[in-house]
């Protein structure tokens, strides 16, 4: 199976590898399941690992849509219900972030933990939350990507890790540009809209918060402010990997993964 469809007829990218406990792994902004290829080949031996294409990216179809969390959340409720996945350990990296917390805000089902990997709970700062940027530095960067592309997409891929080998970045980018401008766009000036605080504090089901101290798109503040606000918080520093974490250190992203999953996280940490 490589692709499943929603009732409304839109085909989602999909793969599914291995047995055992389920963890299901939502990618970021322009990104794809392929982003999850060095997390997939260490944890299938032990785990049942789902990934998915959301609609509007990598190889799903790219409907003329809405392209809000609350449809984006939903197409991540099907793939679950679809798959007959139980007591997941659901894992957003980045955008993702959003997407799997925006699906428990909205009844979710079928999650035993949750893992936010450096993404965000609101796009720009307010005075009581400080870590993000200004409303200036957000459109500014949109209005950048809108008259930089494609060519300008390559280097924000480039900071997206630590080490530029052109291979990686090569591939990033690759990935990245399967998004059509318009959706790139417009899914982030949805995300915009949103403040996940409140869905956090909502999480009956341990969370994890997994930042890089080398972010260059959300500080490492983040995961205190996760831990402190979810009802069963807990964090994880890593420090040789940017904003790319499970491509960058997958070996420890993966050790961190199972143990929290089996609740031995501090030993991982």
């Amino acid at each position: 199976m490589s692709h499943l469809e929603t009732p409304a007829g839109v085909r989602l990218r999909v793969t599914a590898r291995g047995d055992g406990p389920a963890i299901v792994l939502v990618h970021g902004w322009k990104g794809s399941h392929r982003l999850w290829d060095p997390v997939v080949a260490r944890l299938e031996a032990t785990h049942r690992v789902v990934a998915f294409d959301l609609r509007g990216m990598g190889e799903s179809d790219k409907p003329r849509a809405a392209y809000d969390f609350d449809e984006l959340a939903d197409d991540l409720g099907f793939v679950i219900d679809a798959l007959s996945v139980r007591d997941a350990l659901l894992v957003g990296w980045s955008m993702g972030a959003t997407v799997a917390l925006r699906y428990l805000d909205r009844g979710g089902a079928d999650v035993a933990g949750l893992v936010l990997v450096n993404g965000p709970l609101r796009l720009t700062r307010t005075p009581d939350f400080p870590h993000a940027m200004t409303d200036a530095q957000l459109e500014g960067y949109l209005t950048r990507l809108r008259d930089a592309w494609p060519a300008g997409e390559r280097e924000f891929q480039a900071n997206t890790v630590l080490d530029r080998n052109s291979a990686l970045v090569d591939w990033l980018y690759a990935i990245a540009l399967q998004t059509p401008l318009d959706v790139a766009l417009r899914v982030v000036r949805e995300q915009a809209k949103l403040d996940m605080r409140g869905a956090l504090a909502s999480v009956r089901v341990p969370v994890l918060a997994v930042y890089s101290r080398h972010d260059p798109y959300y500080p490492a503040s983040l995961a205190d402010d996760i831990a402190s606000r979810a009802q069963d918080g807990q964090k994880v520093l890593f420090e040789r990997s940017a904003h790319c974490i499970p491509i960058e250190e997958p070996d420890r992203f993966c050790e961190v993964l199972r143990a929290f999953a089996t609740g031995t996280t501090e030993q991982a940490a």
